[in-house]
This record gives structure tokens, sequence and C-alpha cells, in this order.
């Protein structure tokens, strides 16, 4: 038994966060029928691909964001398309899109031509809402980091503000949106009642739980805007610091963290009145001292020696693990991290295993990202059409 088995979602997303979305509910045991545009997803071009040979289906991007769902391919700038879609919907307890709300009202998945024609509940997860002058302008995981608040205080003073890599912003909305669709299931099953759900990603990010959250709270509760650091770190120690294989990073400014970081490295030199006077300890003398001895004691030994010290210690540090560190590591793949699919193509793959631990309805996955169109004949055939429908409207380009 899964925790969402029973429930059945109409996944009009694509790119990434509404794919995550509909992924966290579908690994929990939720039917995603995905609904893709003829050519299918634009995440099927994302990269990196299996062996670096790019395809339809080798991207392991959309593989990790599809795990569990159903592929049917439909043009919806076709009326045939739409009705056909309208059918899928009645099979449906909910339907999360991806749209702009221009491309909702072009292919008719506005909330209430799905309501016209299904008792469903709707989640659209749009750039900058339904509403105001924002409305259909387009968005990256760069704009909703930068306009979402929180590039501001990421980077050096004297620099441009900085970005964390990837696409961790657009992870974090999708995130959010399983939250809000989770919401509306059970409004619907406790309540009876069906409502639109209005997700913007750019409203999330206000909201966000991380450092923009304080600084936008310091704003309006103080009128204090936080500023960028003058220098890459503060105080005696701090930051990443090389070791004999990689790096590890460090958090010793003051206090307690300071002096479990000396007991770390047990060098007299460090221990003393003065490095624990914060006038000296936050000046560049004090930090240059300190890393003459700090970054031989950490070129002698690899990331993992120097994390077993601090453990020891009770140091605040961390190595800094590659990909490869995380993917062997023996603690991780006994607590279940990783794990395999099998692709009815690609074959045996690797894929990260479960987020959360359920004790009676566990994690898991079911099946491999779908093949483009792999269940457009299932689908269509359980919404009503007779097989001869189907292969027409699949000569036509209507569903494919």
């Amino acid at each position: 038994m899964d925790a969402l088995e029973g429930l059945t979602v109409l996944d009009l997303t694509s790119q990434i966060a509404g794919p995550y979305a509909t992924k966290l509910l579908a690994d929990m045991g939720a039917r995603v029928i995905k609904v893709e545009k003829p050519g299918g997803d634009a995440a099927r071009s994302l990269g990196p691909a299996l062996h670096d040979q790019p395809g339809t289906e080798r991207s392991a991007t959309y593989q990790f964001l599809n795990t569990n769902k159903e592929s049917v391919v439909l043009d919806l700038k076709n009326e045939a398309g739409r009705e056909a879609l309208y059918r899928i919907a009645r099979l449906a307890d909910m339907v999360v899109q991806s749209f702009s709300p221009a491309q909702e009202e072009r292919l008719g998945t506005t909330y209430e031509a799905l309501r016209a024609r299904a008792d469903v509940s709707v989640l659209s997860m749009t750039n900058f809402g339904h509403t105001g002058p924002y409305r259909d302008y387009k968005l990256s995981d760069t704009v909703v980091f930068a306009m979402g608040g929180e590039m501001f205080s990421h980077g050096l003073l004297d620099r441009e503000p900085l970005k964390l890599g990837g696409t961790a912003a657009l992870l974090q909305c999708g995130a959010m949106g399983a939250v809000a669709a989770m919401g509306a299931v059970h409004a619907k099953e406790v309540h009876g009642v069906s409502q639109h759900v209005d997700l913007a990603l750019f409203d999330t990010q206000i909201n966000s739980i991380d450092r923009r959250s304080a600084a936008i709270l310091a704003y309006r509760f103080s009128g204090r805007l936080q500023e960028r650091a003058a220098g890459p770190s503060a105080g005696v120690a701090g930051g990443i610091y090389p070791t004999a294989d990689g790096y590890v990073e460090v958090t010793a400014t003051s206090g307690s963290y300071w002096l479990r970081f000396v007991e770390m490295i047990d060098d007299d030199a460090l221990r003393g009145p003065k490095w624990l006077d914060p006038a000296f300890a936050m000046s560049p003398a004090a930090k240059e001292e300190a890393d003459a001895i700090v970054y031989p004691w950490m070129l002698t030994r690899t990331k993992l020696e120097v994390w077993a010290e601090a453990r020891r210690a009770h140091a605040m540090v961390a190595p800094v693990l590659t990909a490869m560190d995380l993917a062997n590591d023996p603690v991780f793949r006994e607590r279940g991290l990783w794990t395999e699919v099998h692709h009815k193509i690609l074959g045996t793959l690797p894929m990260f295993g479960r987020p959360y631990v359920f004790e009676k309805t566990p994690w898991r996955i079911r099946q491999a990202a779908p093949m483009l169109g792999e269940h457009t004949d299932g689908v269509l055939a359980e919404a009503g059409y007779p097989a001869a429908e189907i292969s027409r409207m699949k000569s036509q380009g209507v569903a494919g």
C-alpha cells in the first residue's frame, strides 16, 4: 500500500518546478498522468544525458523528475486534443499545470474550462500569478532567485551579487507546489470543495524558509537592509579550507566555535587570551596568523581525516563531498538515499532514493520515467475512446 494510492493527478506541467511537484505526489503512490505536447516535455533535452549521448529518453533531469508517471501525448492547440484532455480530466482528482495565464486561455486549460468538464481542483503554477502587470512574464531560476530577494545578500560587498548554482529555487517552488496540491486534495476529501489554487513561483520565494526570510523581515520590522559581507569570511577561521584530497567547510568565528576548533588543531600557538579578544579576533592579522598554522595542518590530512578529528573535538567542520563521494558512501547507501530503476530502453539506471521514511506506507519508485507517449493508447481507451478513434487521432497528430 502506498500513501497516496487511489489519488489520480492530471499533470500538465513541464520543465522543472511543476514536474518536481507532481513527482513528489507520484513517488508517494498517486497515479500521475502526464500530458506532453508533440515532441515532449522540454526537460527531455536538459542535461546531463546518459553517457553524454542526447536523446528523447536519455536526460537524467527528465528521468529524475518523472518517475512513477504515465505519458500521454496530446496536441492541445487542436480542438480534438483539448476534448481528449477534458475526458481524461474526468479520471482525475486533481489537475496540476504550469502554463502561463495566456497559455491557459489559448489552450483551454483555465480553471473555469476544466471545472466545466470535470469535478477537479486545479493547481496553476505560474511565474507571477494570474493578475497584475507581471502575469505573463517569463521566469528562470536566476530571475526568481534575483527578484525573490535572495541574490542581494549573496557575494561580497564590493562585487556584484551572486546566485546559488543549479536550479535550487525552482525545485523549492516544486516542493511548495506539492504541499499546495495536498491541501487542495484534503479540502476536497474532507469538505467536498473543489477549488483553484493559484501558486506563483515568485510568491514562494518571498515566503521561503532561508536567509531571505530573515533579511526581508529585518527590513519590514526595523528598516535595516542587510548588506553582503566585506570579505569571504569573518573572524579568526571560517570558510573553505583545502585538504590533502579536497576541501572542508569550517565555522570557527568566535566563542565555543573557536575553542572547539582549537581543540581539533591542538596547537598551543592558537591558545591564549588574545584569541578571545574580539578586537584582535576580527582583524586581518589574526586570520593571517591563524591560517599559517591551520593550512599546513589541513593539507597533511584527507577531508575525512579532518572530519574525524572535528567529531572528536565537536568542532563545526564538514567535508565538502563530491558526487562520487555521495554515490559511494556506504552509510548513505544503507539509509536508502540511492536506488536503481529499470527502463525499457535504457536498462538499469541509478536513481536518487527516498527523501523520507514512511513506517506503514513506504516511499518507492514503482517505474522509471515514461517514454514519450508510452501510455497514450491505454489512457485514451480508459477515457472512453475506441481503438479506431485512437488510431485516427494519432494519424492526424492530435495524439502521439
